[in-house]
C-alpha cells in the first residue's frame, strides 16, 4: 500500500505457531509479516472491545445470562455472514 508506515522488529515466536501462520500466510496469499501484522491488529482490536465492555459494566453493572447468550447468538450469525437461520426449539 502507498504511504503505508513500516517498523522491523526482530520477535521470537513459538515453533509450532510461525509454522501454522507460514501456512495461513502462504494459504491466503500474503507475506508472513502481513499476515503476522493483520493478526495483531484483529487482537489489539479484540482488547479494545473487551476494555469498552468492561467500562460499560463499570457504569451499567455486569452483563446479565440472557444478554450474554443474546450477544453470542448475533456474534455467531455475524461470524457465519448472517447466511445462518436461527433453529427454533419444537
Amino acid at each position: 500500500m502507498l504511504g503505508m508506515s513500516v517498523v522491523k522488529r526482530s520477535v521470537s515466536i513459538d515453533a509450532e505457531v510461525a509454522s501454522a501462520a507460514e501456512e495461513a500466510a502462504a494459504e491466503d496469499g500474503v507475506s508472513f509479516s502481513a499476515w503476522l501484522s493483520e493478526a495483531a491488529k484483529r487482537q489489539l482490536l479484540v482488547r479494545d472491545g473487551l476494555r469498552g465492555v468492561a467500562e460499560w459494566e463499570k457504569a451499567a453493572g455486569a452483563l446479565t445470562p440472557d444478554e450474554l447468550a443474546a450477544g453470542e447468538m448475533l456474534l455467531d450469525r455475524l461470524l457465519s455472514g448472517g447466511s445462518r437461520k436461527r433453529k427454533r426449539s419444537a
